[in-house]
């Protein structure tokens, strides 16, 4: 056996041919790793499985004909001999429904435009109603105006009449009264007279009964008017209408003339002529456009009150 060759002071190892590296080091390798782990165990906890993902997918791209009713089959069509037909009743509902809002839709406009129409019209109405109101209200001023025209026309050629009545003889061959003329025959009948506004006075129904029970033919009299343009004959109750053919008014006025003081006559209208007093003149008077209004068919005589 070889002699082992010792030194003093015991034995020595020989080096070793690998280092350990310093602690300073190890440590950050070792937290990295420890990083490394932890974040694969939270991708696993919070992850989401692909086939999970995936089935999430399908679901969604079916949902429509899942709505429909149609499902998707795992495995291929079988062929049979009698296949059932499709279920459409979803998609026809579908239609219905879109058609019934397409038609509520169009009947709201149609109801709308309608009303829109109806108030145009109300407003066209107003508009030609306060027209015609201001025209009538137009008339009227116009009507009150010439009816007021005519009462002073008639009372100024009153007052002419009135201021000639020193003249002559009236036209048409009616005699003055005489001086002192004879007292008016008494009334045999109680004439009946038209009165809208009242009864007559007094004077003007003592002299109708006495020319009614003196001239024949008088077809009828009328009495007060509201609605008359002279305030002292017929509203007042002063004046008498003698409706009458042309013959009898002529009658009925050569009675008045005869008898001008006992029946208390003012004036009288005949034929679109005024006599104020039985020895006066017939003056003439303005055309008021009718028969009746210029006293062709009736004799008007206004008494004093």
């Amino acid at each position: 056996m070889a002699p082992r060759t010792t030194t003093s002071g015991g034995s020595r190892r020989a080096p070793s041919s690998r280092r350990r590296p310093p602690a300073a080091v190890r440590r950050p390798a070792l937290y990295l790793g420890v990083a490394v782990a932890g974040a694969v165990l939270v991708n696993v906890a919070i992850g989401v499985d692909p086939t999970a993902q995936a089935e999430a997918g399908t679901s969604e791209s079916v949902s429509v004909a899942q709505q429909l009713g149609l499902t998707a089959q795992a495995g291929p069509l079988e062929a049979t001999e009698d296949p059932q037909p499709l279920d459409l009743q979803p998609l026809e509902d579908l239609t219905a429904t879109r058609s019934t809002r397409e038609a509520e839709q169009t009947a709201a406009q149609q109801a709308q435009a309608a009303a829109d129409q109806a108030e145009r019209d109300r407003l066209a109405a107003e508009a030609a109603a306060a027209e015609a109101a201001r025209a009538a209200e137009e008339a009227a001023a116009r009507k009150a105006a010439e009816a007021a025209a005519a009462a002073e026309a008639e009372a100024a050629a009153v007052a002419a009449s009135r201021a000639d009545a020193a003249e002559d003889t009236p036209s048409r061959g009616f005699d003055a009264a005489p001086a002192t003329a004879a007292a008016a025959p008494a009334a045999s009948v109680v004439a009946r007279i038209n009165n809208s506004a009242g009864n007559v006075k007094p004077v003007v129904q003592a002299a109708a009964n006495a020319v009614m029970s003196n001239v024949a033919g008088i077809s009828s009299i009328g009495g007060t008017r509201a609605s008359a343009t002279d305030p002292g004959g017929h509203p007042s109750g002063l004046a008498a209408d003698y409706m009458c053919s042309s013959s009898v008014g002529d009658a009925v006025v050569a009675y008045h003339v005869a008898h001008w003081a006992e029946l208390g006559v003012d004036y009288l209208i005949w034929e679109q002529r005024m006599l104020s007093s039985p020895g006066g003149s017939w003056k003439p008077m303005e055309n008021r456009g009718s028969p009746t209004a210029n006293h062709f068919d009736h004799v008007h005589v206004n008494y004093r009150g």
